[in-house]
């Protein structure tokens, strides 16, 4: 069931965009080892064991490790890895309901994808160019899995002044 306002959202309650997307990895490590080195997302910072993480995520006796990465625009990839209290690792399905994704732009989808192979990261589909859709009109997008199978999208956007968005 879907339920509607009665009017407009004023505006200090509405949403005002995505400020960051976070994972949990199981190995900080690992996941900089694929994020960073790999698609050469850029680290910002990386912390560990605030004291506060429990009572923010409501699970008492939390701690973590944190790497914040520059997405670009402004925008931060966290990713955070539970060293006290961590849970059990739960397997993702692109048409499973509350399955999330992540979307990484890219300039050359083809170069990022062989150098994923390369180090053992395959695509789970085919790159593929979107046509016909509005907002995604001349896009390559393809699936793939990080190191503990979050679901990540790749997006290579046409260039400006190519003819498609």
């Amino acid at each position: 069931m879907v339920q509607r306002s009665d009017g407009p959202v004023p505006d200090y309650l509405r949403v005002g965009g995505i400020d960051h997307v976070g994972i949990t990895v199981r190995s900080l490590e690992q996941s900089l080892a694929f994020y960073r080195d790999l698609l050469g997302l850029r680290v910002i910072e990386i912390s560990g064991n605030e004291e506060d993480v429990g009572q923010i995520v409501g699970i008492p006796g939390a701690r973590i490790k944190a790497a914040d990465l520059d997405a670009g625009d402004g925008r931060i990839f966290e990713l955070i890895e539970y060293v006290a209290a961590s849970g059990d690792p739960v397997r993702q399905r692109p048409n499973g309901p509350g399955c999330p994704h992540v979307a990484l732009r890219v300039r050359d989808i083809a170069e990022v994808l062989q150098r994923l192979a390369a180090a053992g990261h395959n695509p789970d589909g085919k790159p593929t160019t979107i046509s016909g859709a509005i907002a995604w009109e001349g896009a390559t997008v393809v699936y793939l899995r990080d190191p503990d199978g979050a679901v990540i999208e790749l997006i290579q956007r046409p260039e400006p002044g190519s003819g498609s968005r």
